[in-house]
């Protein structure tokens, strides 16, 4: 079933919607849809509908809504804090960080980060990076659109993890595993929020700083990974524990 997003719409059984110019030339062209054809359709905020396309036309395709379908999204909301990383890495990052049910993508400039963006680039590496949440997000079914924020430097972003569970991925941790945090029970509030670091990784005053605000340096075995491997393989493991990557899937 191919699967659209009208992000902040209200879908509600019976009504026809229109979808999204930028999804036309995909459906009525690539995809050919026709009338008849069943698709199913979320607002990005957890309601996923079926429904029947009524009008397929090259500037206008319309679905009529039908019965609501269960959402893939796990209940743990986890946020990644993450450093950006050269060319297609940070494409690849985001991807597969939406692929396995990250709610927020915060790229994250520290001192050692390579890529630095000003104005206009800066404002199209996010619109990139949002078109990628979005095809990723339709592409494995999430009923939630997972949000990208604009570029932030390291300080600004502490205050958000006071009184939450957040982990820090560091290669000078040596006594700490992952594992050995994700055997405590889950955060109540489900909220947990995870820092990657560029290529050079953190400095040390940096793991201070997030030390400070609360943060728990980790490690995820004993070999130096690439930050694009880092972040796949700790999201990975936090939702097999935590999440839902170990749970019954409802196929439809």
């Amino acid at each position: 079933m191919h699967y659209f997003f009208l992000d902040g719409d209200q879908l509600t059984s019976g009504r026809e919607v229109e979808l999204r110019r930028e999804d036309l030339y995909h459906a009525h062209h690539v995809l050919r849809l026709k009338a008849g054809d069943i698709v199913a359709v979320s607002d990005g905020y957890g309601m996923v509908r079926s429904g029947s396309i009524t009008v397929s036309e090259p500037r206008k395709v319309l679905v009529r809504l039908n019965d609501q379908l269960p959402a893939a999204e796990s209940t743990l909301k986890l946020t990644l804090f993450q450093s950006p990383a050269k060319g297609e890495k940070m494409d690849t990052i985001i991807r597969q960080s939406v692929e396995l049910g990250v709610m927020h993508i915060v790229p994250v400039v520290t001192g050692r980060s390579i890529p630095r963006w000003k104005g206009r680039q800066e404002e199209n590496k996010i619109q990139r990076w949002r078109s990628i949440v979005r095809s990723a997000a339709a592409q494995c079914r999430r009923a939630f659109l997972p949000c990208v924020e604009n570029v932030q430097d390291l300080q600004s972003v502490l205050s958000r993890i006071e009184g939450h569970k957040a982990l820090v991925l560091w290669e000078e941790e040596k006594s700490m595993p992952l594992t050995q945090i994700l055997k405590q029970p889950c955060p109540l509030d489900e909220v947990v929020f995870l820092f990657i670091g560029p290529e050079g990784g953190f400095a040390g005053h940096e793991i201070e700083a997030i030390n400070k605000a609360g943060a728990i340096t980790v490690h995820i075995g004993p070999r130096i990974m690439r930050t694009e491997t880092a972040a796949v393989a700790a999201i990975s493991i936090i939702q097999a524990a935590w999440g839902d990557l170990a749970g019954e899937r409802e196929n439809w």
